[in-house]
C-alpha cells in the first residue's frame, strides 16, 4: 500500500467559550484525531502564566498543567511552555523544528487569552507561510463581559470558529456562555484582569449573569 502524501493546508481554527465549557476537551478531540494519522505531526504550546492545577472530573485527581495540555476528562498531552508576552517564541520554536524535520502539520495554542496581540501575527505566519493547521483555544470574554482582544482578532482571521457552552451553575441551563467571578471574597479585582485557576469562576447563562450582577454589583 502506498502511503498518502503529506497534506499541507494552512488555516486557522479557534475554540472559545467560558470557564468549564469544555474548550480543552474539544481541543483534545482534535489532537487525538491528529495523533491517529501517522502522516501528521503536531506541536502544542501553552503560556507559562496559565500554569495551574486542573481537577479531573471522575477521579478528582489534581494535575498540574506545566508543559502539558490537560482536559478535565483526563486527557493529557505534552506541551511546550512559552512567554505569553512574547508569542514569537512559538514561531522561533517551529522554525527551529522545521530545520531538522519536515513532518510538522499542526500547531495547537492553548489559553490564548493570556497572550500579547502579537500572537495574531504569529498565527497568521504559521498558517500562511508554513501552511500549518493552527488550532487556537481560549476564553472569548473576561468576567466583566469585555472581549479578549487577542482572541477576538484571531477569530476574525479564522476559517473555523467553535464556541463551546457550559452548564449554568445557577439554573442548570446548558447555554452558559459567561464566566462569573464573585469578587466579594477577593476584594477589588482590576477590570480585565485574569485570575489563574478554576476555583474563582463559575459558568453562568446570560440571564443568571444579569441576576447576579443586580444581586452582587461590582464596586
Amino acid at each position: 500500500m502506498i502511503p498518502h502524501p503529506l497534506i499541507r493546508q494552512g488555516y486557522i481554527e479557534v475554540i472559545v467559550g467560558c470557564m468549564f465549557s469544555g474548550k480543552s476537551e474539544e481541543a483534545a478531540k482534535r489532537v487525538t484525531k491528529e495523533s491517529f494519522d501517522k502522516n501528521r505531526k503536531l506541536l502544542i504550546f501553552t503560556p507559562r502564566k496559565a500554569n495551574r492545577e486542573v481537577t479531573l472530573t471522575k477521579s478528582h485527581k489534581k494535575i498540574n498543567t506545566y508543559n502539558q495540555m490537560v482536559s478535565r476528562s483526563g486527557k493529557i498531552f505534552p506541551a511546550i511552555s512559552f512567554d505569553e508576552n512574547n508569542p514569537w517564541e512559538i514561531l522561533s520554536y517551529v522554525e527551529d523544528y522545521l530545520k531538522e524535520h519536515d513532518d510538522l502539520t499542526t500547531v495547537v495554542i492553548e489559553e490564548a487569552h493570556f497572550c500579547d496581540k502579537d500572537l495574531v501575527k504569529v498565527v497568521k505566519l504559521l498558517a500562511e507561510k508554513y501552511l500549518l493547521r493552527v488550532i487556537v483555544v481560549g476564553l472569548d470574554q473576561t468576567f466583566d463581559e469585555e472581549p479578549f482582544a487577542t482572541v477576538l482578532l484571531i477569530m476574525t482571521e479564522a476559517e473555523f470558529v467553535t464556541k463551546e457552552l457550559a452548564v449554568c451553575f445557577k439554573c442548570g441551563s446548558q447555554s452558559a456562555s459567561k464566566s462569573w467571578l464573585d469578587t466579594r471574597a477577593l476584594g477589588k479585582v482590576e477590570k480585565g484582569k485574569i485570575l489563574v485557576g478554576d476555583k474563582c469562576y463559575k459558568p453562568v447563562c446570560r440571564h443568571c449573569y444579569i441576576d447576579l450582577q443586580e444581586k452582587y454589583p461590582k464596586k
